[in-house]
């Protein structure tokens, strides 16, 4: 597809960048989706965990970065192809799921393990929040934060005052406290 020239493998990124930019230089474009092509395949590998749809994306980024390379001002290469590999790569993950789900519903037997399943779900959902209500006000506050918001330690003494040690208390008793109030249930 590409003819690697030695005078392209020793420019930098940006160079290379600058000079399809300019001169609509395939061969530039080409030396650079080369060095990152491993990235982008690993990446995309990582998150749909299918080798065929793999090599799909690999394709479909190379024809991103064609055409968005041109409008768009990128200072760091690497970070940039990164982040739309990653973007790219959940959206097809996403609308991979969609038809699968699609395809669950028609069949009678799937749907319905399905919403046995999502009813089981949604028990448990109910069990967990009710046994939430009934341990101390700082292991579940701590807990939501962490688990169900994403917070950091740090975050969560910032946010409560707390430190990080009765931060990790509060959890690992909060964790235990739930436990056992569900295995009562």
């Amino acid at each position: 597809m590409f003819k690697r020239k030695t005078k392209y493998n020793r420019l930098l990124d940006r160079e290379l960048i600058s000079i399809y930019k300019s001169d609509d230089d395939m061969n530039a474009l080409g030396e650079l989706f080369t060095r990152y092509a491993h990235l982008v395949a690993a990446i995309a590998l990582g998150i749909l965990k299918n080798e065929q749809k793999t090599e799909d994306v690999v394709q479909q980024i190379f024809e991103i970065i064609v055409t968005d390379l041109k409008t768009h001002s990128i200072t760091n290469f690497n970070a940039w192809i990164y982040s739309v590999t990653k973007y790219h790569c959940f959206k097809v993950k996403k609308k991979n799921e969609y038809n699968g789900i699609e395809s669950d519903i028609e069949s009678n037997d799937d749907f319905e393990e399905t919403l046995e399943n999502e009813l089981l779900l949604h028990n448990k959902i109910n069990t967990l929040q009710k046994a939430l209500g009934e341990i101390k006000s700082q292991q579940k506050e701590c807990i939501e934060l962490f688990y169900f918001k994403g917070y950091s330690y740090k975050e969560i003494a910032l946010k409560t005052g707390f430190t990080l040690k009765e931060i990790k208390s509060f959890i690992q008793n909060g964790k235990r406290n739930l436990k056992l109030l569900i295995q009562k249930k």
